[in-house]
């Protein structure tokens, strides 16, 4: 027979007592599972219609995976309505491609406002809410469509479906592999574009084998923890990287101003290699600018074989991009050189004009020990992380946790009712 010590018992019978008296709490599961989930966003342009936006669908359906659909308004109708219809029951997202599918960058305010308006008037008669997102047709884009159109605007990653010569292999060979974390997939259901459907049967499951979850662009932000910005088109939402580093040295702090071709990039925010080298793996760069587009390292070298190309960060959000080790030490090894091979290494803007506030370098690991129970962050485990544990717990209003890990005194990967047991044991020195 198995014993069962008298202090578990002595837990277990506090853990009922506490239970009780809070009987309709919640738990919040925190695993390394949820947390290493790979998020993925098909989007799909030019519907709505009643034949391919269908066949999407039943696709999408089998898979119960989900997809953003961006509309024309000119397409809709009283029978493509249910096809709109369809796909947001399905928990799938409605959003915006324009009522002509026109080149909107040379359009004035008022013309490209009537564009905007003529589909969310037609998408909140179907499903009774506007569209969350836009898709500049052709990407086209200019800061007149920025100023005037209040919506998030979307790109992705092309895998030319729009052309019949591009097979459904190809098409879903270069979507499983150009998959990552965050990306958005730029597709299209208009009609007759068979081999679309075809490529999504073989792309939806084989990602979802290798841990990719199909999610609505809402839904993709909201879980990556991001919140989408004006003046920016976005191909990929990543989480933020660098939450575990710590600050190791600063490159440039200050305001410096210039587009891509400005001499002043060259002496502003200048990496060091053989710093970089020392550091292995362990560092990222990360800068702190305004700008549509990234910023992006640029590493060249003169002597010899001339190099002149540029690393694209891990993550942007139009205030802040992160550049990580691995991927630098993958360009030079494709490069077949060493840092200390380069003549310079320089934070440039990708394009535009960008204005750059702080570069610095970051290293892997915190200074700083966390304190177990301090579920508000404060640098201190006192009565007031109790009082919102125990406010949490009840479902209380406007009640968060700012540090999930740090109230899982129980260490079973998840919050509940026998953790603020432990906190006010541990706060009133009970002896078990």
């Amino acid at each position: 027979m198995k014993k069962v010590s008298l202090k578990a018992l002595a837990f277990t019978g506090i853990f009922a007592m506490v239970s009780a008296f809070f009987p309709d709490t919640r738990v919040k599961e925190i695993s390394a599972a949820s947390d290493n989930t790979k998020l993925i966003a098909l989007t799909f342009d030019d519907g709505p219609n009643t034949t391919t936006t269908n066949e999407v669908l039943d696709v999408l359906e089998q898979y119960n995976a989900k997809a953003s659909f961006f509309l024309i308004g000119d397409n809709i109708n009283e029978e493509s309505a249910v096809s709109v219809k369809r796909a947001y029951d399905m928990g799938c997202e409605i959003n915006n491609h324009s009522k002509t599918h026109s080149n909107m960058g040379g359009m004035s305010p008022e013309d490209i406002k009537a564009e905007i308006d003529y589909v969310d008037e037609k998408v909140i008669d179907i499903i009774g809410e506007p569209t969350k997102f836009f898709r500049p047709p052709f990407i086209d884009v200019s800061q007149t469509m920025y100023d005037t159109i209040d919506l998030p605007f979307i790109c992705g990653i092309d895998c030319k479906d729009f052309m019949d010569s591009v097979s459904a292999q190809e098409r879903s060979y270069y979507i499983i592999n150009n998959a990552e974390d965050g990306v958005i997939v730029l597709l299209h259901d208009a009609a007759g574009n068979d081999k679309t459907v075809e490529a999504i049967k073989t792309v939806i499951p084989t990602l979802q084998e290798q841990g990719y979850e199909f999610v609505t662009l809402t839904e993709l932000f909201k879980r990556q923890g991001e919140t989408p910005k004006g003046n920016m088109i976005y191909t990929k939402v990543a989480k933020y990287p660098c939450s575990e580093y710590t600050q190791h040295s600063t490159i440039f702090e200050g305001e410096a101003t210039g587009n891509s071709s400005w001499s002043g990039w060259s002496d502003t925010a200048v990496l060091s290699g053989e710093l970089l080298k020392d550091l292995g793996d362990t560092y990222a760069v990360e800068v702190e600018y305004e700008c549509s587009d990234p910023p992006v390292i640029a590493l060249q070298k003169w002597s010899g074989t001339p190099i002149w190309t540029t690393v694209q960060p891990f993550y942007y959000n139009g205030e802040k991009a992160c550049f990580l080790a691995e991927d630098i030490i993958e360009i030079l090894d494709s490069l077949e050189v060493e840092y200390t091979d380069l003549d310079r290494m320089t934070i440039t803007p990708s394009s535009g004009t960008m204005t750059m506030k702080k570069a610095s370098i970051l290293v892997k690991g915190s200074t700083e020990e966390k304190i177990k129970g301090d579920v508000n962050a404060d640098g201190k485990f006192n009565i007031a992380d109790a009082v919102v544990m125990q406010k949490w717990l009840i479902q209380t209003p406007d009640a968060e946790l700012a540090d999930w890990t740090a109230g899982d005194i129980y260490e079973d990967k998840k919050i509940d009712v026998f953790d603020l047991c432990l906190i006010k044991k541990e706060l009133t020195k009970i002896k078990i």
